[in-house]
């Protein structure tokens, strides 16, 4: 049967994530919350409008979820549901992609799963925010680039690219990145663009971006987020040239390190390859072959004076996976991602993973076509966006995987592949996914259990259970008194907690200064012993 890997991939992923039960957690996670409200309004008035903490473009996430909502209901459950599906849409384009290049099948298959089963995107596809909805238009925007660039007669397919980006960037701004990266890509294969080619290129994300700009400055209005957020630290973050410049230099090795992390299987592949590597990436006849040991080098350097992993927020810490909201995280059964130990060989597995990525992308930028270095172009290009931000979280990284998954298999071509490393480094990292997701879950789940528990006098707004909790809750009526009372560029980031009248807390810690009034247990597969959470009172 040929091409079964497009079907395999994305059935794989659902039958993985069906094990977590998703459908049990009516819940939200992270940043859910915003774009939860937003659905729920939409599903009810019929009225779009954007969440104030929401910096993204979000528009066609939201409808998206209201679309879902409004035939099954509104619940977390159901925005989870939906986004794993288009998480599993996804990857069916991702390796619709690799199908383009000619890529094997068994190469194919493990270039997805390493994609599906790698905590970020199981973390991601498991929630309601943006990530995943942006993902699934930008590969697919970048797949019909990719046919018109392979087939340059095929002029539908530029019109396809052109709305697949156009959806890509009503729900996030990142989106920009890609009509930037053809035109750079068409520029370079041939210096006379023409104006009818420019014009093709950018009719439909131009017309998104021109409609998203009057829709949101004469109807939706300004949010805390876009005078705040957007324009005021990203340009605040700019203003200081020698921060930018340090800032950006972490950034960029802490996401080479943490990219080893997520594809280790793919580089794994190569672990009896370093030799061939290192012949085949060479610098020059004086550095000759020393390329991958100074990569290597210049990364081991930034783990010794930075720490082991992980480095950038917020899937990977110390206590697991996802967001962690509560206090007396130490008392947080982790298993192993509690033990320094485990962090420094996986950091050290990281970085010789990374170095093997980086080697397979200077082997597919040479050997491969036009088409294959527009991945390259698109995916650096919005990490230089992603780069120019105030913040910059570990999901961001999502969008630079497809290329380092798509060399590292298609460098298989040239040389050895080892299939057993491949498949069993891969099976134990979907080990490892499935046990840190599932604890997530878990935790997640008991702390809006026991809030939900009666307390006589308490009300659930006024108990301290991390920010998802508490903004569900709370954000919407606090942020319309903040407005009342002083102007967006006043209200600071998190003015809208300060205001509410806490009574309650609840953490993994039993603090002996405060009054016990519940705990809950869960069980959770990374400990033998199960968690307890505790609901204690803050005020007498």
């Amino acid at each position: 049967m040929r091409n079964y890997e497009k079907y395999a991939v994305p059935a794989i992923f659902i039958l993985f994530a069906a094990t977590l039960t998703p459908w049990l957690y009516n819940f939200p996670l992270n940043d859910d919350w915003a774009y939860g409200l937003a659905a729920r309004a939409l599903t009810e008035t019929g009225r779009l409008t954007l969440s104030d903490w929401g910096a993204s473009t979000q528009v066609l996430h939201i409808i998206t979820g209201a679309f879902f909502a409004k035939i099954f209901g509104f619940s977390f459950s159901v925005l989870r549901l939906a986004n794993l599906l288009v998480a599993a849409a996804a990857l069916f384009v991702f390796v619709k992609i690799l199908d383009e290049f000619g890529i094997g099948s068994f190469e194919k298959m493990a270039a997805g799963l390493a994609l599906a089963l790698n905590p970020l995107y199981l973390v991601l596809a498991n929630s309601f925010m943006t990530d995943i909805h942006y993902f699934f238009w930008m590969l697919a925007a970048v797949y019909f680039y990719v046919r018109r660039l392979n087939e340059p007669g095929l002029s539908s397919a530029l019109v396809l690219a052109g709305a697949c980006a156009a959806a890509a960037y009503l729900t996030r701004q990142l989106a920009v990145a890609l009509p930037l990266a053809f035109t750079l890509t068409l520029f370079l294969r041939d210096r006379r663009l023409k104006w009818r080619d420019l014009a093709a290129v950018w009719a439909l994300p131009a017309a998104a971006m021109l409609g998203y700009y009057l829709w949101f400055t004469f109807v939706n209005g300004p949010t805390w987020a876009s005078e705040n957020y957007v324009t005021t630290s990203t340009l605040g973050h700019l203003s200081h040239p020698a921060v930018f410049l340090n800032d950006s230099f972490h950034r960029l090795f802490a996401s080479l390190a943490e990219t080893g992390l997520l594809l280790l299987p793919l580089a794994a592949g190569y672990i009896f390859s370093l030799r061939r590597f290192s012949a085949k990436n060479t610098l020059g006849h004086r550095i000759n072959s020393a390329g991958p040991w100074i990569v290597m080098a210049a990364l081991a350097g930034f783990a010794l004076l930075n720490g082991p992993l992980p480095y950038l927020e917020n899937t990977l810490s110390h206590s697991g996976f996802g967001a962690l909201t509560l206090s007396g995280a130490g008392l947080k059964p982790s298993g192993l991602f509690a033990l320094r130990s485990f962090w420094i060989a996986a950091t050290a597995a990281a970085i010789t993973a990374s170095v093997f990525l980086m080697c397979a992308s200077g082997l597919a930028l040479r050997a491969g076509n036009q088409a294959f270095r527009f991945i390259f172009t698109a995916s650096f290009m919005q990490l230089a966006v992603s780069l120019l931000g105030a913040k910059f979280f570990d999901r961001y990284l999502l969008t630079l995987l497809p290329w380092f998954a798509a060399a590292a298999v298609f460098s298989a071509k040239g040389i050895k592949f080892s299939r057993p490393a491949a498949g069993i480094t891969l099976a134990l990292c979907a080990l490892l996914s499935w046990a840190g997701m599932k604890d997530y879950l878990a935790w997640n789940s008991a702390k809006w259990e026991l809030a939900a528990r009666p307390v006589e006098g308490l009300s659930p707004g006024e108990i301290i259970n991390g920010f998802d909790y508490e903004a569900w809750f709370n954000y919407e009526k606090n942020m319309a008194y903040l407005k009342r009372m002083k102007p967006l560029k006043m209200i600071g980031e998190w003015d809208w907690q300060n205001i509410n009248n806490y009574k309650a807390l609840i953490s993994f810690n039993p603090d002996p200064r405060l009054n016990v009034l519940d705990k809950i247990e869960y069980p959770t597969p990374l400990s033998s012993r199960k968690g307890v959470l505790y609901l204690m009172s803050i005020k007498q």
